[in-house]
């Protein structure tokens, strides 16, 4: 994270704003488990907070800084499922811990001893680049609205309707962004609900890789990939001393929390 962006690459849907967001809930709340476990552990409690990988990398399917990517090499190995996770192991190790917390009561006292705990942890050691963070999402969120409303993107998107319209057996989503696959639909594949699934089925592939070809044949994702990038460069050229000081502020705080999290975190596992 935190590295400039200085040429496009739609695969990894890389943008200029990308340079600033540099502060990471994920290190933040592993910074602050392992403090309050610190705090619990010494008090006699138990709070196991497994290892993690500082670098917290997203499944594929995701870019570096989690946003959710679709193409049609991603939908011929997942469909819309979503990636396993990186580490098998490292995902096991905090389901399981997130079972432990959430039944783990061992006296009348502990719930005070949490917040407590929970309190010290939770201040400007792990938490103080949240505004920051949100006021750059903020500018990407403004810059996405423009693209997508674009008179460009809209005879795109009509393009990508009639290209799968005739390719599946649903009614397809307005746009190819949001609720696609649409939720009864999605719910048959598995995505979620009563009858959820850990891969894609045939079928759900099959529609997958049609509406990846269909977003390439419109040119839907490339012309709002383009304006967005436009937007974004526009919008960080009227912000840049906000921005660098955001940037400057959360690369020191991260340096803190990854500092944390050597002094405190359990050992890598073995392999």
């Amino acid at each position: 994270m935190g590295q400039p962006v200085s040429e496009k690459n739609r695969t990894q849907w890389s943008l200029p704003l990308e340079e600033f967001i540099v502060y990471s809930p994920e290190l933040s709340n592993y910074a602050e488990q392992l403090l309050i476990s610190k705090c619990l552990t010494g008090q006699g409690y138990e709070w196991p907070v497994p290892w993690r990988d500082s670098a917290f990398l997203w499944p594929e399917g995701f870019n570096k800084i989690g946003y959710r990517l679709f193409d049609e090499p991603l939908a011929k190995r997942f469909g819309y499922h979503f990636a396993p996770p990186r580490d098998a192991n490292e995902a096991d190790a905090w389901a399981a811990f997130a079972d432990f917390a959430n039944s783990y009561t061992p006296d009348d006292d502990f719930t005070g001893k949490f917040e407590e705990c929970s309190d010290e942890a939770r201040s400007e050691k792990t938490v103080r680049d949240v505004d920051a963070q949100n006021y750059v999402m903020g500018l990407a969120m403004q810059a996405s609205d423009v693209a997508v409303q674009d008179a460009s993107v809209q005879e795109a998107v009509a393009r990508w309707r009639e290209c799968l319209t005739p390719k599946v057996d649903f009614a397809v989503s307005d746009t190819p962004w949001k609720q696609m696959p649409p939720q009864a639909v999605a719910e048959r594949f598995g995505l979620y609900g009563e009858s959820r699934t850990m891969a894609a089925s045939g079928d759900e592939i099959a529609v997958a890789v049609a509406d990846a070809q269909c977003r390439e044949s419109s040119g839907v994702s490339e012309t709002r990939y383009n304006l967005e990038w436009d937007q974004q460069k526009k919008l960080m050229d009227q912000n840049r001393d906000q921005l660098d000081r955001i940037r400057a502020e959360a690369g020191a705080h991260k340096k803190d929390l990854l500092a944390i999290i050597a002094e405190n975190a359990p050992a890598a596992p073995m392999g």
